[in-house]
């Protein structure tokens, strides 16, 4: 994914780095909540399920798009 017009490499990367924290938030949510129904022992509702489901879905796409953002400022870089 290329740079916006006017959009520098030092910007990019301080931006990447924000959305990067963001993300590794969710992925500690994420692992912490599996670890509780884990410990918990409880059955899973469909309900919870289909949530979980739908938040990893997010995970991935949320990894795919820095992967994405990382390769474009790898490439400016040369």
């Amino acid at each position: 994914m290329p740079l916006p017009p006017n959009q520098n490499p030092t910007t990019e990367f301080l931006l990447l780095y924000d959305d990067f924290a963001k993300f590794q938030s969710q992925c500690t949510f994420l692992c912490d909540a599996m670890v509780a129904l884990a410990i918990s022992g409880l059955v899973m509702d469909k309900w919870s399920a289909n949530g979980l489901q739908m938040y990893a879905g997010q995970i991935k796409e949320g990894a795919e798009a820095l992967r994405a953002r990382l390769e474009a400022v790898r490439v400016m870089q040369g």
